[in-house]
């Protein structure tokens, strides 16, 4: 279980690029909206994978019409508004379980 989370709000990708430089890639998911995940001109998921390729993204949007493209791009999961929180932080801890889940069923017995 998550004990304790440090959250960094950014309201545009260039913002959210730059905590992730400043934060020398100490990050494990970042968490956007479909708007600035389809925005070409920032690339956002790509350029935030281009930084650390570990990094999860979780998109939450208003239309499924953006989810194969979002999925694309790179995205690690896409969720339709509204969500909750407790369902926020149900799919973030779904990510950072995968890796390890992943990792577990690599491992000889």
């Amino acid at each position: 279980m998550v004990e304790r989370c440090n959250v960094h709000k950014a309201k545009t990708a260039t913002e959210c690029l730059e905590r992730i430089k400043n934060l020398d890639s100490m990050v494990d998911v970042v968490i956007t909206s479909s708007d600035l995940a389809t925005d070409r001109e920032s690339m956002l998921i790509a350029n935030v994978k281009k930084m650390d390729s570990n990094i999860k993204i979780l998109v939450i949007g208003d239309e499924n019409n953006d989810k194969t493209r979002i999925l694309d791009y790179g995205a690690d999961e896409f969720a339709l508004k509204p969500m909750s929180p407790e369902n926020t932080a149900d799919k973030i801890l779904m990510l950072l379980a995968r890796d390890k889940v992943a990792e577990n069923r690599s491992r000889p017995s």
